[in-house]
């Protein structure tokens, strides 16, 4: 009988192992698959305001040096539509980091560079927008802080370097 009882002792010792590990590896992969669904979204996102459009907008804002005469962005009207289709995008940028949308670090990764080289040639002429309207460019520049703030490893020494031999996690 004492044989038995240990039997069923240790069997249901066994049996519960297994339903604990069971259910730390399902909630494990629950957890990845949860990031790997975010991970795409943010990833989605960020390319549906990274279109042809805006890359082209923000060359055209590149050739300005940094805090460029509001003026000389008013007078030109491709300059205007160029300032205003990289502002949207970065307002999107902004507001979905903020909104845990996308990642700050997968954003900078991916556009923190235009976001910071834009807003460096535009600041001026954003606060000069916002004598008609305070929050123009809000989420915008809202990022450019968070990231200036946080960068991601790879802008300081460029991700060929950063992450030389490094998989991704």
């Amino acid at each position: 009988m004492f044989e038995t009882l240990e039997f069923y002792t240790v069997t249901g010792l066994i049996t519960t192992v297994a339903v604990v590990i069971g259910i730390v590896f399902g909630l494990a992969q629950l957890r990845a698959e949860a990031r790997n669904r975010r991970d795409l979204a943010s990833i989605q996102f960020i390319d549906t305001a990274r279109t042809p459009e805006v890359l082209r907008a923000a060359s055209r804002i590149l050739a300005l040096p940094e805090d460029a005469d509001p003026e000389l962005v008013r007078g030109d009207p491709r300059l205007v539509e160029a300032a205003l289709a990289t502002y949207s995008a970065c307002e999107a940028w902004g507001s979905m980091v903020f909104e845990g949308v996308a990642d700050l670090r997968q954003v900078d990764r991916m556009v923190g560079g235009l976001v910071r080289l834009t807003w460096r040639r535009l600041r001026r002429w954003v606060e000069s927008e916002r004598e008609t309207n305070p929050n123009t460019a809000e989420w915008w520049q809202w990022l450019y802080e968070r990231l200036e703030a946080d960068p991601d490893p790879s802008k300081a020494l460029g991700a060929h370097v950063a992450y030389r031999g490094r998989r991704r996690r």
